[in-house]
């Protein structure tokens, strides 16, 4: 009875992020419906910060803070599943704090070097795992995403 509790909760989760995905690209859509209002709409916001993710939806965030959730609660089998999203998450992450420095001109960190490094190295050798393997390697993995989204939140504050 318990594994039949695993396509379920999957299934559940997949709808909650379908459901977060859908509400949030509305919000998005926000900006071209104001924009026959006039270029006042485009006025309030400043030339400087147009286009850039302090002005943008973060959906990313959300997401990877979603893919923690499911990492830590799957079991062995279920996270070799997972690491299609996984990739997908932790590589978005990097390009998009890669492009926060160097708007900014920010010279990365040796933390952020060594991190992004380590990630990597999850990324090539978590597919070869067995679920067993995955389960011991998740915590630490987990909690470079988690580093991630830190020094990540602390970027979007600047």
């Amino acid at each position: 009875m318990h594994t039949s509790l695993i396509p379920l909760r999957t299934i559940l989760t997949l709808g909650v992020l379908t459901i977060t995905a859908a509400c949030s690209s509305s919000k998005t859509d926000q900006p071209a419906d104001s924009a026959g209002a006039g270029a006042g709409a485009s006025a309030a916001i400043p030339a400087s910060a147009q286009g850039t993710s302090a002005v943008k939806q973060d959906t990313l965030g959300p997401k990877a803070d979603a893919l923690l959730q499911r990492l830590q609660s799957t079991n062995a089998d279920s996270l070799r599943v997972l690491l299609v999203d996984d990739r997908q998450v932790v590589t978005g992450l990097i390009a998009e704090c890669e492009q926060m420095m160097r708007q900014m001109k920010m010279d990365p960190p040796r933390k952020w070097l060594d991190l992004v490094k380590n990630l990597r190295a999850d990324l090539d050798r978590m597919p070869g795992m067995t679920g067993p393997q995955l389960t011991q390697a998740m915590p630490e993995h987990r909690k470079r995403i988690a580093d991630m989204l830190g020094m990540r939140r602390d970027m979007m504050r600047m």
